[in-house]
């Protein structure tokens, strides 16, 4: 009998700690019911910008936007077009570990709040995630990626993550236009990139479809108006864009978490390159020019300059990345301030951070720095202005020339107005003659360079490069008569054994190392060539007839 009272005793104390426990769960710690769709937002949204945004530095160095001073690292490596498997785990990680596997747990505490608007929102992220990794890397585990008996997933190739994506992004416009139940938490309360406007989530999903659609342009199933029709639902205006704008809290505040991605992974070795010098002062083959030239407002903002002894500004060099500098430099340099003077010739090529940070009366200025690696700098994820250029091309290959030329003008005003450029400004460079002011000599080059810049520091760059085959021929020889991106070429420090032909490009990025030690089973099994280097010059599925 005492026994038999013991065990009651001790099932009345269990039942009372489940129910204690119940009422008093952790807010921090994540389960099936806390926390609330308004607080899983908001770290999706941060998480999957470091992914993207990382995988668009990374674009940057092998898309020869940026070069970086001497030191062989991984930034050296992905500027001879080495993607190692180091280098090109991170946007992997930070996609699947901080990002993806919190989609599934957001998605279902908002379907139990019936904030649809949440729903919408998950889905995009899930789509944009995967279809950005899904172009960077060429493959990569979709269907089993959740499933928690699954170890070791398979990979999927891109054609069924993107038909996967495309379906996503219907669901989420479909969620995005109900009316969310009574009590569901406004989408104001967790949103940190479009601040709650559902329009602009809309805009968003469109804008990615279009993208992705876009993408398709070397394809038999590419559909031009397909891809015009989803630009018509997207992004029109810089207020409808989606941009994650950074915060600045100062030099004193140690705390990084808020602070630009980019002013974070370019730090103080990354610089500028010739090319992408050439592109914002219009020298390359067949830039427009004219009687009436002008001075591209953003060269200032986004080319960093340094004074002299004497106080005067002086823009930096572009490192040439065909010449024999990359394969030793450009040193990296000090200032020493008792003498005022640098500790290296190579202070010409300028660091991209602002320094001093906040300068005195008298100091001098070492760098005024780059708008897109400010601390408080914005992320441009997806703008009108892309949108302006995506129809272009398309219109373009229409040979609609005259509607090609407004959407190419609109471009630029677009990423102009962007970085807060003034309108008159703005509208005196588009008058000038160093932007093509005749349909007739409209070329496809004049548009992609201009979506070039527009897309600085975005993974879509490199994709576009892909797309457009570089500058070469349909036999992938270097041709400046022919080829789209006047002035790429191979650089001098090429890595060989990845690209031992004149033809080879860089196609796709490296396998990450944690599948290549956990899952290589999986990984060989998509692609036998995934552990060696002749991988990278694959094209992947878009990128071939």
């Amino acid at each position: 009998m005492k026994k038999l009272l013991y065990i009651l005793s001790l099932a009345v104390v269990f039942v009372s700690c489940k129910k204690w426990l119940d009422i008093n769960d952790n807010p921090n710690t994540p389960n099936e019911d806390v926390p609330t769709p308004d607080l899983r937002l908001p770290p999706l949204i941060a998480q999957f910008s470091d992914c993207y945004e990382s995988a668009g530095t990374r674009a940057a160095f092998v898309g020869q936007q940026l070069a970086v001073t001497y030191a062989v690292n991984n930034n050296w490596n992905l500027t001879r077009w080495y993607s190692n498997t180091s280098s090109a785990n991170w946007p992997w990680q930070c996609w699947y570990v901080n990002s993806a596997s919190n989609i599934a747990p957001l998605i279902k505490s908002a379907q139990k709040a019936g904030a649809y608007h949440y729903i919408g929102a998950a889905k995009i992220m899930k789509a944009w995630g995967f279809g950005t990794l899904a172009d960077f890397y060429g493959m990569m585990p979709y269907d089993q990626f959740d499933d928690p008996g699954t170890i070791t997933p398979k990979f999927d190739d891109g054609a069924h993550v993107q038909e996967q994506v495309l379906l996503l992004l219907d669901d989420a416009i479909n969620d995005l236009q109900k009316t969310q139940l009574p009590g569901a938490p406004p989408l104001s309360k967790g949103d940190i990139l479009n601040k709650g406007n559902v329009d602009n989530w809309i805009r968003l999903a469109y804008g990615l479809k279009a993208r992705y659609l876009n993408h398709l342009s070397k394809k038999s199933t590419y559909n031009p108006q397909a891809v015009l029709d989803a630009t018509s639902k997207a992004a029109q205006t810089t207020a409808q864009s989606s941009v994650l704008q950074y915060v600045d809290e100062g030099p004193g505040v140690p705390d990084a978490s808020k602070e630009a991605i980019q002013y974070t992974n370019t730090g103080l070795s990354s610089r500028i390159t010739q090319l992408y010098l050439n592109y914002l002062t219009n020298n390359y083959t067949g830039a427009p020019s004219g009687a009436s030239n002008m001075t591209d407002p953003r060269l200032d903002l986004i080319v960093p300059s340094m004074a002299d002894k004497n106080g005067v500004l002086i823009r930096s060099r572009g490192v040439d990345m065909s010449s024999d500098l990359p394969k030793t430099g450009p040193s990296s340099y000090t200032y020493n301030a008792a003498t005022n003077s640098f500790s290296k010739p190579d202070s010409v090529y300028v660091i991209l951070r602002k320094t001093p940070y906040a300068p005195a009366p008298g100091d001098r200025i070492q760098s005024t720095g780059c708008w897109y690696t400010r601390r408080g700098a914005k992320g441009l994820l997806v703008t009108n202005a892309e949108m302006r250029f995506i129809e272009a091309e398309v219109l373009f290959r229409q040979n609609k020339l005259t509607d090609a030329l407004t959407a190419y003008k609109a471009g630029i005003r677009a990423h102009m107005a962007l970085m807060d450029i003034p309108s008159a400004t703005i509208e005196n460079y588009l008058a000038s003659t160093s932007v093509v002011q005749n349909a007739a000599g409209l070329t496809m080059s004049h548009i992609m360079i201009q979506k070039y810049i527009a897309m600085s520091f975005s993974p879509e760059q490199w994709v576009d490069l892909r797309r457009m085959n570089f500058c070469a021929d349909a036999n992938g020889n270097y041709n400046e008569a022919t080829g789209v991106y006047k002035g790429f070429k191979r650089p001098s420090h090429c890595l060989t054994d990845a690209y031992p032909n004149a033809t080879d490009w860089p196609r796709r990025f490296a396998v990450p190392s944690y599948e290549i030690n956990y899952n290589i089973k999986q990984v060989l099994a998509a692609n036998p060539n995934a552990d060696k280097p002749i991988y990278l010059n694959q094209p992947v599925w878009w990128d071939q007839p």
